[in-house]
């Protein structure tokens, strides 16, 4: 069932705390000052509802974040001595920072301002991705 939130005004940007339960019950519509603003839902559902909008943004998402994956690519050797097993990330083709904990550097790239930023485990062995139940293995010793 949708749910209707209403914006406040306040001195500083807007804000809305949303829990990740909230959006399992359907849409959120927003609403300032008695008008409609905006319609957050689950990426779930909009991936159901609007199948294409969905993947052209994944497709764009991926495009920008290329660049960084091949200078990730590029710099693997040097990291396998520095950063194994450390989660690293790239920013403009450069490592900008490191750190055993993901979520940790995830959180300071954010603060940062690094967007996008690809990050990844600096391991040896190739990394396996399953997209629609089909596995993909990404040799990351090969440019």
């Amino acid at each position: 069932m949708p749910k209707t939130m209403t914006l406040k005004e306040a001195r500083t940007a807007y804000s809305l705390a949303i829990e990740a339960s909230q959006l399992s019950q359907g849409p959120i519509f927003v609403e300032h000052k008695g008008r409609l603003m905006a319609v957050i839902m689950s990426i779930e559902d909009y991936q159901q509802r609007f199948p294409d909008e969905y993947d052209a943004w994944r497709q764009e998402q991926l495009q920008c974040l290329e660049p960084n994956r091949s200078a990730f690519q590029q710099l693997l050797p040097e990291l396998l001595k520095i950063h194994r097993n450390q989660f690293v990330a790239i920013y403009q083709g450069r490592l900008v920072d490191a750190d055993r904990d993901r979520i940790a550097l995830v959180q300071r790239t954010r603060a940062q301002g690094y967007r996008p930023v690809y990050i990844q485990k600096v391991t040896k062995e190739p990394r396996v991705l399953t997209l629609n139940g089909k596995d993909l293995t990404f040799d990351l010793k090969d440019p």
